[in-house]
């Protein structure tokens, strides 16, 4: 009998030591992951505090997109902000006085991002549509004083309604944004502002210069 009650206590000792040994390596693995950060191409998303160092999404695909924001039918986050024009902008305010059957298109850039400023000639073409209305352009990231800062909150001010905050600012955390540059179209469901599409596709065609 003590034979027996000797080998169940080796046993559950042994049993008690593999536990321990297996929360520790899970504890290790666990420290040795990298945090997760929004996706930036380069190192640096934005100058001053703002500074993130990871990957940008590179050529800002459509499939990148897809993975850096909200998808197709999921409910943008409550927020409310200010515009660079020091207007008050909410969730509920994006798609009032969109025209019936159009959805607003919702831009978000970071300046340091080179794929961002390749994208922003096109960007300003389609946001400068006469057809476009409703659109925003959030600037994330930058620096007061910042020249790509300043360039590119000045070339999109003057074609649609922009909203300069930081990299974790009240709309791009709405939006789910993790990489940029990320483009959607949302559309007003009831008391929801939901995601319609996502990617370089929700920007319309440039208007037509008649000569």
């Amino acid at each position: 009998m003590a034979y027996l009650i000797a080998a169940v206590v080796l046993v559950g000792a042994l049993c008690l030591l593999d536990l321990l040994l297996t929360v520790g390596l899970i504890r290790r693995l666990r420290a040795q992951q990298p945090a997760r950060t929004p996706s930036y191409a380069g190192g640096i998303a934005g100058k001053g505090t703002d500074q993130v160092t990871d990957q940008w999404t590179g050529g800002g695909t459509d499939a990148a997109m897809d993975e850096g924001m909200l998808p197709p039918g999921a409910i943008v986050g409550t927020f409310e902000t200010r515009t660079v024009d020091d207007r008050t902008l909410r969730n509920r305010d994006l798609g009032v006085g969109v025209k019936a059957g159009a959805g607003a298109v919702v831009v978000f850039l970071s300046p340091g991002c080179p794929p961002c400023h390749a994208q922003l000639p096109r960007v300003a073409a389609a946001l400068g549509g006469a057809s476009v209305n409703g659109a925003v352009a959030v600037v994330a990231g930058g620096s007061d004083g910042d020249s790509e800062t300043e360039q590119m909150v000045q070339e999109l001010g003057a074609l649609t309604t922009v909203v300069r905050e930081s990299i974790a600012g009240p709309v791009t955390e709405a939006f789910g944004v993790r990489a940029f540059p990320s483009m959607c179209r949302v559309r007003a469901v009831g008391d929801e502002l939901v995601v319609e599409a996502v990617g370089e596709h929700v920007l319309p065609a440039p208007a037509a210069v008649i000569r």
